[in-house]
């Protein structure tokens, strides 16, 4: 149910995310969204996953960062995956 109120909130009706949140839950709420966009089970060269993120917002590094550190997406010699989690 956050995570839906955090959706209507940042994203716009187009899709796009307005702001990346600087409320440390409310970004690991957008960020669970985000990892949804990801397979479980295949892996990503770093092109496919920034292609995926700018459909959502245009700061693709910091979104690939901010997954990472979550532990939302594993990364290994340029190779992206979804965590398990």
């Amino acid at each position: 149910a956050y995570d839906q109120q955090v959706l209507k909130n940042f994203f716009s009706a187009y899709g796009r995310l307005k702001t990346i949140p600087a409320q440390r839950r409310k970004r690991q709420a957008i960020l669970r969204i985000l990892a949804r966009l990801f397979e479980l089970d295949r892996t990503y060269p770093e092109k496919d996953v920034n292609r995926i993120l700018t459909r959502y917002h245009a700061d693709t590094a910091t979104l690939r960062r901010e997954l990472i550190a979550e532990g939302l997406l594993e990364r290994d010699a340029g190779q992206y995956w979804r965590s398990p989690v």
